[in-house]
């Protein structure tokens, strides 16, 4: 398998030497990959059982953030990336929980996610219908797109960046969070990294490897975000989150890019 930069298999050297072995750094871009992705019908059904109703009730789906974290995340979003009037897709929405907290906030926003049970709960359970696709949205509609722990798990990265580029209006902001894999557990952790376990985790980003993808789709100013929104509550996280952010080591990598 060829690196999405189009790096070639001799460019590609294995990252792990132990637990997920079958990830794959690419010496061109800096990306980190899975050699074999799961198949389309393996990864339909990952989703499937994720978005199960009682799973999406209990927050078990192993896929959507918590309550206080979307919270956190749309204050962020409200407070620096999206002003009142314009438009925002979260991309990867789950079952619409980010969606509903920014228009219960005032904004336009709507939700695109690939598992049909995830849209299906969100049409029974909150009242609107998620896209499918974005073949019907024309160029340049959105002022914001989110991507939420979600960058890591596309099965096509060049295209799907490209389409998301097309529907952002020129000026426009994607703000995307995803593992980092110079975090501090990943780093101690190694191929046996919670998040590299995930089978549906395809690629694990650095600063460097996520700007060189963002910029070959046409994005331009790619901005770290190193003080990024808290994911939990209570003093204690928050110091520590704090003091990884500071050194260099969060676990959560969070960038905004330029249209």
């Amino acid at each position: 398998m060829n690196c999405p930069c189009g790096a070639s298999g001799e460019q590609l050297v294995q990252y792990f030497p132990a637990g997920e072995t079958d990830f794959r750094l690419c010496k061109v871009c800096g990306c980190v990959f899975r050699e074999q992705f799961p198949g389309p019908e393996e990864l339909d059904e990952i989703y499937r059982l994720a978005y199960e109703e009682e799973n999406i009730s209990g927050e078990t789906t192993n896929q959507e953030s918590g309550d206080y974290a979307v919270r956190s995340f749309a204050d962020f979003l409200a407070g620096r990336i999206v002003k009142p009037g314009e438009r925002i897709l979260d991309y990867g929405a789950g079952s619409g929980v980010l969606v509903s907290e920014l228009r219960n906030r005032g904004l336009a926003c709507d939700g695109f996610e690939f598992a049909e049970s995830a849209r299906e709960y969100c049409l029974a359970n909150r009242g609107y219908s998620l896209k499918s696709n974005l073949q019907a949205v024309p160029d340049g509609y959105y002022q914001a797109v989110t991507m939420i722990e979600v960058i890591e798990h596309l099965t096509d990265l060049t295209n799907t960046l490209k389409e998301i580029y097309r529907v952002l209006a020129p000026g426009g902001k994607l703000f995307i969070t995803t593992p980092s894999r110079d975090g501090f557990r990943a780093r101690i952790e190694k191929g046996n990294w919670r998040e590299a376990r995930k089978k549906f985790h395809l690629f694990l980003f650095d600063w460097r490897s996520i700007s060189f993808h963002l910029e070959r789709a046409g994005f331009t100013g790619v901005e770290h975000i190193v003080f990024s929104p808290f994911q939990k509550e209570g003093w204690k996280f928050v110091m520590y989150a704090r003091i990884m952010q500071s050194i260099g080591m969060s676990g959560t990598l969070c960038v905004v890019a330029s249209r």
